[in-house]
């Protein structure tokens, strides 16, 4: 048990100082996932997207912070980003080929699993 909380309390500090580290700095990834999640606290609320991003070894989980357009970003399409206090500054190109600039909420760091790798891009 002891052995368990030392190993988790190890692992959250390592993903939160390589955020630290990067936190400014650009970063490549690949969008894994995309999943539609409540917008709200509140039942029958619009849906918003959540995607989640790998980088190297860490998957970030990110959504908008309120539905305001219906670009979608396709799983497997590469991406850039910079991660601004509790919000992450996306550079992809969405579903019809146009460059965006998204500003997203950071939801969840985790270590990738290797249950959701990247697929390819879609053509």
């Amino acid at each position: 048990m002891k052995t368990a909380l030392v190993l988790s309390v190890v692992v959250s500090a390592t993903l939160l100082s390589a955020v630290a580290q990067t936190k400014e700095a650009a970063q490549a990834a690949t969008i894994v996932a995309v999943n539609s999640v409540p917008c709200g606290a509140k039942s029958g609320e619009p849906l918003c997207h959540e995607y989640v991003l790998r980088s190297g070894s860490t998957d970030y989980h990110v959504r908008q912070k309120q539905v305001k357009s219906a670009d979608l970003l396709a799983v497997g399409q590469k991406a850039t980003f910079t991660i601004h206090d509790d919000r992450i500054r996306l550079h992809a190109t969405n579903t019809k080929g146009k460059l965006k600039d998204l500003d997203l909420a950071l939801v969840l760091i985790t270590a990738a699993s290797e249950v959701n790798p990247p697929s390819a891009p879609q053509k």
